[in-house]
């Protein structure tokens, strides 16, 4: 039996392990989201092993793996938790709330460690960050505690990210009926340019609703928000 396929074996029979770590992570995730009034959908999963398969597979190419453990260490995914924000601007309160709710062992940015893209880009891709954490021990109570080691990716994009980030991750790298066109690969880089304008929109709508929300309680921040508050009222009146 080959290093890969005793990986394989293993990993099917702790695969409801790495579920269940995850399940834990992604209610961790979701109560402290609500806690703090933040609007995201949250999901799980466990790498299902069929798929595992391919991955491991694809990358054996390169890595060249000798041990078991050589897997382990090098596939950081295996369960994980997806953050899709409605609105981008909660990027940093949402890494806050991480940080303090879970020991954080990496953290990686996009598209500042993106691999490098199988198509010429004009945009600049997958924007997200993910956190590879594990579960203070201290959280948990009785049998739960055998989950706490267990490494969990969670990956926090804006909805609009992660939904493109499915549709070219499924076409570019995962080709059922061969390799895309270029006419293809525009298309997905010109749909990435509307998820960024769409981002910006999302922002924009977050901080007016934000403006409208202490306009109605008589708070102004600043002379910024006055401005913005006169402007808003000119250009209706125009």
């Amino acid at each position: 039996m080959t290093v890969i396929d005793t990986f394989l074996v293993q990993y099917s029979r702790e695969y409801d392990y790495y579920r269940k770590a995850a399940q834990i992570r992604e209610q961790r995730c979701s109560a402290e989201l609500d806690q703090s009034g933040i609007r995201a959908i949250v999901s799980y999963r466990a790498k299902r092993p069929d798929r595992l398969k391919t991955k491991v597979h694809q990358r054996n190419e390169e890595k060249k793996y000798r041990k078991v453990k050589n897997i382990y260490d090098d596939i950081v995914d295996l369960a994980g938790v997806r953050i899709a924000l409605y609105f981008p601007g909660d990027l940093d309160e949402v890494e806050r709330l991480i940080r303090g709710s879970f020991d954080v062992s990496k953290t990686k940015m996009f598209p500042d460690e993106s691999n490098e893209p199988s198509y010429e880009k004009r945009f600049s891709g997958y924007a997200a960050r993910h956190y590879h954490v594990r579960l203070k021990s201290a959280d948990l109570e009785g049998t739960d505690t055998r989950y706490a080691s267990a490494l969990v990716e969670v990956q926090v994009a804006s909805v609009l990210v992660h939904a493109w980030a499915e549709v070219e991750h499924d076409l570019a790298y995962k080709p059922m009926s061969g390799d895309l066109s270029s006419e293809e690969y525009a298309i997905l880089d010109e749909l990435n340019g509307l998820v960024l304008a769409g981002e910006i929109a999302l922002e924009r709508l977050q901080k007016a609703g934000d403006l409208r929300l202490r306009l109605k309680e008589g708070k102004l921040r600043n002379h910024y928000e006055l401005a913005s508050y006169i402007f808003g009222k000119v250009s209706n009146e125009g």
